[in-house]
């Protein structure tokens, strides 16, 4: 246990649904930490393990705005037994180090751990439940040729680098078996957690005022049936839709007088947050205040560092983001790698300027 949080660290093999896990937990109240992510942080230029891999694996794996190519060290790593545990030697220790100064400075009840080397790097002894992700290799090879771009080659090298999904399993407190469609991964691990920690513990944090009238709430804390009526009539999706946003997003609800208005769709991504949709359209146009109060209350909530909207987010002509404190800004001009690309992703073109707010500095440069 860290502090007084409840620590859920979660694990499994490469392409078994682990991030979709912790995303889902995230949209049921609990704080997600991506500990791959925070590695690859470690690789940014200037972090703790930049000189020392680049000295390692040489220069070539560099881009050339000097940032070390994932890809290129990918090729490297994960077809040689020998290089992958020389990078996991260097990474492992600043990894735990920063995970663990990240979850006692978030005092939140109940904290998620990702990790793809969950139990091998020695982040299991701080978590109170393992839970594990399972897929079968048929479906890890197709994700990964469809959402990473891998042959089917490279593919086959990195599951294969990986010991076999059998060990963790015989570790974990929770299996979550990802292959059925994302309302069955929902509701597999809303079940799971309201069996570990009584979900209402949760609600009061996620309760954000943003007026008198009008508050934002967090999925879990509306009822399946008023919930799913709410999304088809205002969003004209499917069902199917709302849960894999809720699998792949951050989603807010908006309430007035215990009624459902409106759904703010996020993307939680590196510790940056960008606003992507707002359903229906409309409620954007007649009530932005309300937009940009919860959706950055809520990014506070997560710990995010950065809030992006991007250009073409249409809003009325009396209300615009900088009055909220929204700088507008090049991509091209954010010199934060993570930042960087979460500009590129929110621009239209990459090129056009987005709406930001800093909330905070990056964690592990503080």
């Amino acid at each position: 246990m860290i502090n007084s949080s409840f620590v859920i660290g979660i694990t499994g093999n490469i392409a078994t649904g682990k991030s979709v896990i912790r995303r889902m937990l995230s949209n049921l109240g609990v704080l997600g930490i991506d500990a791959d992510t925070l590695a690859n942080r470690m690789l940014y230029p200037g972090g703790k393990a930049y000189n020392q891999v680049i000295e390692i694996f040489g220069t070539e794996i560099k881009t050339d705005k000097d940032q070390i190519s994932n890809k290129k060290l990918g090729q490297i790593v994960f077809n040689d037994p020998k290089a992958l545990k020389q990078l996991e030697e260097v990474i492992h220790p600043g990894v735990i180090e920063t995970t663990i100064k990240y979850a006692k400075t978030a005092h939140h009840p109940i904290i998620s751990i990702e990790a793809i080397k969950l139990i091998e790097s020695g982040l299991r002894e701080y978590c109170d439940q393992i839970w594990v992700s399972h897929a079968s290799f048929d479906l890890q090879m197709e994700r990964l040729q469809k959402t990473r771009n891998l042959s089917a080659e490279e593919a086959n090298s990195r599951i294969s680098a990986q010991p076999l999904q059998i060990e963790k399993l015989s570790l974990a407190d929770v299996i979550i078996n990802t292959e059925s469609s994302y309302k069955e991964t929902w509701l597999k691990t809303s079940n799971a957690l309201n069996d570990t920690i009584h979900l209402n513990k949760l609600e009061s944090d996620l309760h954000i005022n943003n007026s008198k009238d009008w508050y934002a709430i967090s999925v879990n804390a509306v009822p399946v049936t008023q919930l799913e009526e709410a999304w088809l009539t205002l969003t004209k999706k499917n069902l199917s839709d709302l849960y894999e946003y809720l699998g792949l997003k951050m989603v807010q609800v908006i309430v007035k007088n215990k009624e459902i208005h409106a759904f703010i769709i996020w993307d939680n991504w590196n510790s940056t947050a960008i606003l992507e949709e707002v359903l229906p359209v409309d409620f954007i146009k007649s009530e932005p205040s309300q937009v940009l109060c919860a959706f950055e209350e809520h990014a506070r909530i997560n710990r995010i560092e950065v809030l992006m909207i991007a250009k073409n987010m249409i809003f009325p002509e009396e209300i615009q983001p900088d009055q909220h404190g929204f700088d507008k800004e090049v991509p091209a001009k954010i010199n934060y790698p993570a930042w960087n690309i979460a500009a590129q992703k929110a621009s239209i073109d990459g090129q056009t300027a987005i709406w930001q707010k800093i909330l905070e500095q990056p964690f592990e440069l503080t």
